[in-house]
């Protein structure tokens, strides 16, 4: 027989468990004292991080750079971005549906698309291009940020018309939760439960965009030698990731779009998007390499010092440039 107080030991055990999970509100008196300031865990947790930062590579030659520079975009793409993807949807064929055409009448005319990014999901885009061509042109992938209105945002109509009046094609391609795709149920943040699927997000946000880069090098009006890529904010993030790690992208001009681990830990604030910090994306490099990746084709880093939105000169240029 037990002895009398391992019984009411027992009783009065099993009585604080049930108190403690019917009735939480008990345990909020205790849970709510500081036990170390806020601060102080972000400054630990930011030393930490910072101190294992991987440094920039140092190559003695350019033969030496080529070759890493081939084996950071293979582990990129292969072992993070496309990690649990199906190699049949990464190697698809860029399929594009043109809805029809529309003449302007004032130097340009665009195109309605529509395309598939992986079976089951589709995206818009335009394509705008010169009136007249003579030849080949030039082609750019217009990206954007996290504007609601996406492709009908006027500043990103004029930018495109102004290309195409320069004599260059223009892709303008849709962004997952902006323009006509801005419905709750592709709100960026959904990007946490492909991981829990085993498929990194990065690899969605990739094929995104690089499906208009293999459009554009298809078309019988661009030549394929001469593509570039711009955006800003958000498009600036796409234009460094997109253009580090496609080859085809010859010419790159980011604005205010991704800054180093190093800022990016001291102004968190900068990457409080999902695709921004993917699973893996900072495992054993940083936001420093794709910039590094660029080399030598021509690349304008735009970060201007009054942005009201991020990644702002001082905070990312030592990092980002100048220590390059």
């Amino acid at each position: 027989m037990r002895s009398k107080p391992l019984v009411v030991a027992a009783v009065l055990a099993g009585s604080l468990v049930l108190k403690a999970q019917t009735r939480p509100n008990d345990l909020k008196p205790m849970l709510e004292q500081e036990i170390q300031p806020v601060s102080v865990v972000a400054y630990q947790l930011s030393q930490y991080l910072t101190a294992r930062i991987p440094k920039l590579p140092s190559p003695s030659s350019a033969e030496q750079w080529t070759s890493e520079q081939k084996r950071w975009r293979a582990h990129i793409l292969k072992d993070i971005a496309f990690h649990g993807w199906p190699r049949a949807w990464v190697d698809a064929e860029p399929k594009f549906e043109d809805l029809g055409v529309f003449e302007t009448g004032h130097g340009y005319r665009w195109h309605k698309l529509r395309f598939e990014i992986v079976p089951g999901f589709n995206s818009t885009a335009i394509l705008y291009e010169p009136e007249h061509l003579a030849g080949r042109a030039p082609a750019i992938i217009n990206v954007n940020g996290h504007d609601p209105l996406g492709n009908a945002a006027e500043y990103k109509q004029k930018r495109a018309i102004n290309f195409a009046k320069r004599g260059i094609v223009v892709l303008n391609l849709e962004w997952m939760g902006c323009g006509e795709l801005h419905q709750p149920e592709n709100a960026h943040d959904f990007g946490v439960h492909l991981d829990l699927v085993g498929a990194n997000e990065l690899g969605l946000f990739f094929l995104a965009m690089r499906r208009g880069v293999d459009y554009l090098a298809t078309l019988p009006q661009v030549d394929p030698a001469r593509l570039g890529v711009t955006g800003l904010s958000g498009g600036g993030w796409q234009t460094i990731v997109l253009s580090a790690l496609d080859e085809r992208i010859k010419v790159a001009v980011e604005v205010a779009g991704f800054g180093s681990l190093e800022s990016n830990l001291t102004h968190p604030v900068d990457t409080d998007e999902i695709e921004e910090d993917p699973t893996d994306f900072d495992a054993g490099f940083d936001y420093t390499i794709l910039t590094a990746l660029r080399a030598p084709r021509p690349t304008l880093l735009i970060h201007n010092a009054e942005d009201t939105c991020c990644f702002r000169a001082d905070l990312v240029k030592p990092y980002i440039y100048t220590n390059i």
